[in-house]
């Protein structure tokens, strides 16, 4: 190469780490990407995953398939096998994870190929990892051997947060795709996702690409883009758009750290109250390119130029809607008891309903009084994890996809019909009456490999319904904390024990799994009961919770 030649080149996957270790230089920031960053990385690929699996020709002929395109990164390589990362830390350092969590997942189902291919892209000789950043070493190291990290007071926040995004990648697979098809995305994976690395021809000509990408001005979001068009467009007005659209920031700002919190707000706003029913197309723009698509359907939304009223109008509607969504973005982030009573939105954000947002605003007018729109969206996020549950308790799947499917096709439409509160509860309860199936269907439901969250959540509400119901204290985010709280057996694995009552081996290992025979205990009374016999546990239970006390005579 010449002194200063930038070249590039594409790798998949397996080639990218092939046999190559990645470091970063000392002018690189901390691991910092959110729970936003991750859920949209990995909701994309698994999306795509499944579009592709639903294509019969791919699958006979994988290679034939389109590659997915995760982006370029920018690196320098000092000597063979060697790569400094100038630009793309965080989407490696999630793809790691990912790979780790595969691997732990691939393990226990013995699938030996897919281990060894992933071996191969998470070291480079079996002990040292591809993506050598020393400091997230202990934590890789706990997720490789699937140990929980203890954090600690002399962690960074780049090793806090790699934990905390390590869980939710966990979290997030399991909820993504069933078991059977773990090994099949990894195949996906490793040869059709690629991304396009820009070499710099030294460590200096990587820091000084490394400015230019940094240092000369943040790069404009779709938010920036859709301010300026809107500005663009208002005439003598520009002041009090400008005014109006600050001011809905600042409404948006629950968490200072959270920079995406507009960006999401305004999808959804433009979801719940613009999208053409029906139109595919339109959600797929305002996900992808929400300022493209508000200039394409210009006259759709009357922002036309020979009315630049409107564009105030569009702007105000979003401001008025943004102060009213304030206490649902707060209650997202913190579980809110008392008068408010959204206790329930926290609940579907954790469970993967962020399309509750969509809903919410859907049935909220910008004009309503404040407490009619915490009314109506309380009864949209009751309903969503009404559903929930349900689905749950009737081994239905609960993916993204199936919630985006309610979100979108049966609340949307219903729901900006709605100008009461009234109006809001009418609907969702019409909805109700026609939910197929009963929860007397959930009696064969159990712990399986792939629905722990699920089985864990229906325990947590069980438990905490019971302990308030008998005015006693308790933590419901406590028991959704699977470090602090453990899923409990009744049964200890020991079909000896029960095998008059219970002759088939097969038969009890299901019996035990089943959701009546399950609690939460916590995690070190779990430790050291767990093999006792359940007349010997009872008496443990009856000091722990309600819903295990039961069992105790007394």
């Amino acid at each position: 190469m010449g002194s200063d030649e930038i070249r590039s080149q594409g790798f998949s996957l397996k080639e990218l780490f092939r046999d190559v270790t990645y470091e970063i230089d000392y002018y690189q920031r901390d691991y910092t990407w959110g729970e936003g960053e991750v859920r949209t990385l990995l909701r994309d690929l698994c999306g795509s995953f499944r579009n592709w699996s639903a294509n019969p020709s791919y699958l006979r002929r994988p290679h034939t398939a389109p590659q997915y395109f995760l982006g370029p990164f920018v690196y320098y390589e000092p000597s063979r096998n060697r790569r400094y990362l100038v630009d793309g830390q965080q989407r490696f350092v999630t793809l790691h994870l990912l790979f780790l969590h595969l691997r732990l997942a691939a393990q226990e189902r013995a699938d030996t190929r897919a281990v060894d291919r992933l071996n191969r892209v998470i070291t480079t000789d079996g002990e040292h990892f591809s993506l050598g950043i020393t400091d997230h070493e202990p934590v890789l190291h706990a997720v490789a051997d699937a140990r929980t990290y203890e954090t600690g007071v002399g962690d960074s926040l780049s090793r806090r947060n790699l934990w905390a995004r390590s869980r939710q990648v966990e979290s997030q697979l399991a909820e993504e795709l069933d078991a059977e098809n773990l090994t099949r995305f990894t195949e996906w994976l490793l040869d059709r996702v690629v991304l396009v690395g820009i070499r710099a021809a030294s460590a200096d000509h990587g820091y000084r690409m490394f400015e230019t990408m940094n240092d000369r001005g943040a790069r404009l979001t779709a938010v920036d883009l859709l301010k300026s068009h809107l500005l663009s467009h208002v005439g003598a007005n520009e002041d009090q758009l400008n005014t109006q659209w600050h001011e809905m920031l600042r409404e948006l700002a629950v968490d200072r750290e959270d920079h995406a919190a507009a960006s999401r707000f305004i999808k959804a706003f433009l979801l719940a109250r613009c999208a053409r029913e029906g139109q595919d197309e339109d959600r797929r723009q305002i996900d992808s390119n929400l300022n493209v698509w508000v200039r394409q359907n210009a006259a759709h939304l009357r922002l036309v130029p020979e009315r630049p009223d409107n564009f105030v109008h569009f702007v105000q509607d979003l401001l008025k809607s943004a102060r009213l969504f304030r206490p649902f973005l707060a209650a997202g982030r913190a579980l809110k008891t008392g008068g408010d009573r959204l206790e329930t939105v926290l609940f579907n954000e954790r469970n993967g309903l962020t399309c509750q947002a969509v809903a919410v605003l859907a049935a909220i007018g910008p004009d309503d009084r404040p407490s009619d729109a915490k009314d109506k969206g309380r009864l949209v996020a009751d309903y969503m994890d009404r559903w929930y549950a349900l689905r749950v308790l009737q081994d239905l799947p609960v993916q993204s996809a199936d919630a985006d499917a309610l979100a979108h096709d049966t609340l949307v439409p219903v729901l900006r019909k709605c100008r009461t509160v009234a109006d809001v509860a009418a609907v969702l309860g019409d909805l109700v009456t026609q939910d197929a199936g009963s929860i007397r269907d959930a009696v064969t439901l159990g712990l399986r490999g792939n629905n722990a969250h699920q089985i864990r959540y229906l325990l947590a509400r069980a438990t905490a319904y019971v302990e308030e119901a008998c005015q006693r204290p308790h933590d419901v985010l406590a028991y959704l904390d699977r470090d602090r709280f453990h899923i409990e057996h009744l049964w200890a694995n020991h079909h000896h024990r029960v095998k008059a009552e219970i002759p088939d081996p097969v038969v009890f290992r299901s019996r035990r799994n089943q959701l009546g025979g399950l609690g939460l205990l916590m995690g070190r009374e779990n430790s050291s009961i767990n093999d006792l016999p359940l007349h010997d546990k009872a008496a443990y239970y009856a000091r722990s919770n309600v819903l295990l006390g039961i069992i105790a005579p007394g």
